[in-house]
């Protein structure tokens, strides 16, 4: 009985540890399976990830995937804005501005004993149409001149009469025929110049001067 007790247990165990055996099989069988699955599950996204890893460019000296920064984008710059031109005008002050102007008022005014002078736009006219004045003798018309022109333009055209001398203006030409066509010339500077002409009438023996025409002109003219 003890002989035969010991056989069962014997036995008794082998078929325990066989089917713990088959159980730990089975269950090896059925995890490998699931992981197999799985793996098959998953073959796809790993083509995918394989074939972008392949697509990637890469840095021939790294071999690392090259990586593209992007760059920002800027507008265009504005064409620039030219100005108009502002128009200018051309300004020459020698003929714009004389360096001697008339001290009379515009129109008429009285010098002295009857002589008068009236002034307009660009000359002045000296009259002195009276017994004791007009004249056809040079050089009396010369002296009246050099007395009543500082009358008409001041002082500073004393100075410059002051440094002519004397017979210089009426001797620039014939005073009855050709000085009242072509003008005497008194330099002021450079750039200026007084002209004056003789202006006459008819008298009992001859023609009268009895007034003279002046302006400041450029010298060129």
């Amino acid at each position: 009985m003890l002989r035969g007790s010991a056989v069962a247990i014997v036995m008794a165990t082998f078929v325990a540890a066989g089917a713990v055996g088959a159980a730990a099989i089975r269950n090896k069988a059925e995890g490998r399976s699931q992981r197999s699955a799985a793996g098959t599950a998953a073959a796809p996204g790993t083509d995918s990830v394989t074939q972008a890893a392949k697509d990637t460019p890469r840095d021939s000296a790294t071999d690392r995937p090259t990586v593209f920064q992007s760059k920002p984008v800027s507008s265009p710059a504005a064409a620039p804005v030219t100005a108009a031109p502002v128009a200018t005008v051309a300004r020459t002050p020698d003929r714009q501005r004389p360096t001697l102007i008339p001290v009379v008022p515009a129109g008429q005014s009285d010098l002295e004993s009857g002589v008068t002078a009236v002034r307009g736009d660009t000359d002045v006219v000296v009259a002195f149409d009276t017994p004791m004045m007009r004249t056809r003798r040079p050089e009396k018309f010369e002296q009246f001149v050099r007395t009543t022109l500082p009358l008409v333009y001041g002082s500073a055209v004393r100075n410059v009469l002051a440094r002519i001398p004397d017979g210089t203006i009426s001797g620039q030409g014939e005073l009855l025929t050709e000085l009242p066509k072509r003008g005497v010339r008194i330099p002021l500077d450079g750039a200026w110049s007084i002209r004056l002409y003789p202006e006459t009438r008819p008298g009992q023996d001859g023609p009268l001067v009895i007034r003279y025409r002046v302006t400041v002109v450029p010298t060129t003219e």
